[in-house]
């Protein structure tokens, strides 16, 4: 028989090893990145409950969250992120999972957090909506735009058929967009300065939005281990206050080089500085030998739409790798029914650098 236990630092070790059981040797299961995901969270520590047998004293399986601090129209609150969850082979049906989950969502509830998420994949959504009472929101669609229509088809269609390419290579084709009012530069763990005054003045366009203050992008994207992203920013030439930034990463897809904008957010009334934006990091996935540019992004955005405007389309269901669906579970009271405004996915501002994967 299993018995819950709350997760302490020291227990690191022998979760890893129940890690590696399921997942291999991963970012799931390395050390380092763990650290990182459950101790330097700006906001706040991992809630973690593990499931021990009774008899042999063994890890049986955990159920993780991490808080994610949230702008909620005029309101700062806290979140939770769905993340590592996982229960050994040998003790399956024994109830581990929802056990673990309704003690970890008391204690969330218990921390103030108004709520849980997840993106989760298809092996676990069902547990997460038939088990859990979470509620499916709907799917965030994938963004595609081919950085390399030959290579896609030598890929997918075979070599001798590459040719017939030729004419998207020319329609997908880079340019390099160029305009004396704007300046698009990187951004460094070192020039986050003007983060702060960027999102004190963004932080309204959608009523529901992950914060994204010098703190988080800093945790998020500077000190996470084994990935590495490329970030840039975008002011006026003449003034030093940052109207958008924009993340990407190089990795592989479906057995493709893939460039993902994992995160890109813009000043209202500014589209010309999210355009030059997408473009600059599409020529750096180009550079790196990318094939295609992939982005998670929500129809309702204005993001969404300067992507589109920049030769991204959305992924036909057929095609997509999987499905992106976002579920959540009320934990504290904050409107009743179907009226609460966070079960309405159009209320919501969600990228890829929201949860975990990319």
């Amino acid at each position: 028989m299993w018995k819950a236990v709350k997760y302490q630092p020291e227990n690191l070790t022998e979760t890893i090893e129940m890690t590696r059981e399921y997942f291999g040797d991963s970012w799931i299961s390395d050390p380092g990145f763990l650290k990182w995901q459950y101790e330097a969270n700006p906001a706040g520590a991992a809630i973690i409950q593990l499931a021990r047998d009774g008899e042999t004293d063994q890890l049986a399986g955990q159920y993780v969250v991490i808080p994610m601090r949230f702008k909620a129209n005029d309101e700062t609150i806290i979140g939770t992120l769905s993340l590592n969850t996982l229960t050994r082979q040998i003790y399956s049906g024994q109830g581990i999972f929802t056990g673990l989950a309704k003690v970890v969502y008391q204690n969330c509830a218990a921390q103030g957090a108004k709520f849980c998420y997840g993106v989760p994949n298809p092996n676990s959504y069902p547990g997460f909506t038939e088990k859990l009472g979470f509620t499916d929101l709907g799917n965030v669609p994938l963004l595609l735009r081919p950085l390399n229509p030959k290579a896609l088809v030598r890929e997918k269609l075979g070599s001798w058929l590459a040719p017939l390419a030729l004419p998207f290579h020319l329609l997908f084709r880079m340019k390099n967009r160029s305009n004396d009012s704007y300046e698009v530069y990187p951004l460094t763990s070192f020039n986050l300065s003007e983060l702060n005054v960027f999102w004190t003045k963004i932080q309204h366009k959608y009523p529901l939005m992950g914060i994204r203050d010098a703190d988080y992008l800093r945790w998020r994207y500077f000190d996470i281990p084994l990935r590495d992203y490329q970030i840039y920013g975008v002011s006026r030439q003449s003034s030093s206050a940052l109207l958008g930034y924009i993340v990407g990463r190089c990795t592989e897809v479906e057995g493709m080089s893939s460039g993902m904008i994992v995160d890109f957010l813009v000043a209202p009334g500014h589209p010309a500085a999210g355009k030059y934006l997408v473009n600059r990091l599409l020529r750096f996935f180009v550079a790196n030998n990318m094939d295609l540019a992939g982005s998670l992004m929500l129809p309702h955005t204005e993001e969404s739409r300067l992507l589109k405007a920049e030769g991204f389309f959305t992924c036909p269901k057929a095609l997509e790798p999987q499905p992106f669906p976002v579920v959540y579970r009320k934990l504290s009271p904050q409107g009743e029914g179907n009226q609460e405004p966070f079960l309405k996915l159009n209320h919501w501002f969600l990228t890829m650098g929201d949860y975990d994967v990319i």
